[in-house]
C-alpha cells in the first residue's frame, strides 16, 4: 500500500482514497443509521472529517480502524439527532442463550428485518455484530450504561430472531 506516500492534500489522493473505501464506510453508516439517504450523508461527513485530519495519520495500516471509528461515531451523532430510545434494564435478569436452531434466510432478508428493529436495538446489534465493538465501547459511544448496551443487544437479538422465525413460518 503506497497510497499514503502521495501528497495527502492532492485531489488525486483524495479521489483514490474515496474510491478505495467509500463502500465500506457507507455500509458501516447504513448498518447503524438504517436508511440509505442518511447513510450517504453520514458517509460524506466521514470523508470530510478524514480529509481534514489525514495529516495526523502517520501509519497507513491504522487507516482502516481510524476511518471505522469516525464512521461509527458520525453515524451515532446523526442518530442522536433523532434521539433513539434505549430501555434501561438494570433490574431485569436476562439469560444470554443462543437460539436453538439457525433458519436458512438470505442475507438481504436478514438486513431488511434488522432495519425494521427499533433504533436502539439496531444500533447496538450493528455495532456489536458488524463493527465488532465491545460492550464498553458501545456504551461509551452511545452514552449509556454498559448493562444497557448488553441488554439492548440481547433483546435486539431475540427480537430479530423472532422476526426471522415468523418470516420463515409464514412462507
Amino acid at each position: 500500500m503506497t497510497l499514503f506516500r502521495k501528497d495527502k492534500k492532492s485531489p488525486a489522493f483524495r479521489q483514490e482514497l474515496y474510491q478505495l473505501h467509500y463502500r465500506r464506510i457507507y455500509n458501516t453508516c447504513l448498518r447503524i443509521i438504517g436508511n440509505s439517504q442518511d447513510a450517504e450523508e453520514a458517509m460524506q461527513d466521514v470523508f470530510l472529517k478524514l480529509f481534514d485530519n489525514i495529516d495526523n495519520l502517520q501509519d497507513e495500516e491504522a487507516f482502516y480502524s481510524w476511518s471505522r471509528r469516525i464512521a461509527v461515531r458520525t453515524s451515532i451523532d446523526r442518530i442522536r439527532k433523532k434521539e433513539p430510545v434505549f430501555e434501561s434494564l438494570d433490574n431485569l435478569s436476562v439469560a444470554d442463550e443462543e437460539p436453538d436452531e439457525e433458519p436458512e434466510l438470505s442475507v438481504e432478508s436478514v438486513k431488511r428485518e434488522l432495519n425494521n428493529l427499533p433504533d436502539g436495538y439496531r444500533i447496538v446489534l450493528s455495532m456489536r455484530l458488524f463493527e465488532e465493538c465491545e460492550f464498553e465501547e458501545i456504551a461509551q459511544a452511545l452514552q449509556i450504561k454498559e448493562s444497557t448496551a448488553r441488554s439492548q443487544y440481547i433483546r435486539g437479538r431475540d427480537k430479530l430472531a423472532g422476526m426471522l422465525k415468523n418470516k420463515i413460518n409464514n412462507r
